[in-house]
């Protein structure tokens, strides 16, 4: 099992309706695409002045086979509605975690 994770950086500006947008259509859009479960939302923790606020958005996914069909099939489509709905208000990277215990 791993856990997907994406880390944004979410403007002031844009902090309220990016919850609203990853509530009501990131999260369901993971989900009906099959390969995920357990969504998690969470604020990053930091001492590091920033402007804007972190948040991470986690999923579980069975194994990388998964993961890499998920990117071919979904990807370019997730990256694509991010970018129409907030442009440079919000950036964000991913990286994969393996669950050891």
């Amino acid at each position: 099992m791993l856990i997907f994770n994406t880390t944004y950086l979410v403007s002031d500006k844009a902090r309220a309706s990016w919850l609203v947008w990853v509530r009501e259509q990131h999260i369901p859009f993971m989900l009906e695409s099959g390969y995920f479960s357990q969504p998690q939302v969470a604020r990053v923790i930091t001492s590091a002045e920033q402007e804007g606020t972190s948040f991470s958005v986690q999923f579980h996914v069975n194994d990388m086979r998964a993961l890499k069909q998920w990117n071919q099939e979904f990807n370019s489509i997730f990256k694509e509605k991010c970018d129409q709905e907030f442009g440079t208000e919000v950036i964000f990277f991913t990286t994969v975690l393996d669950i050891v215990e």
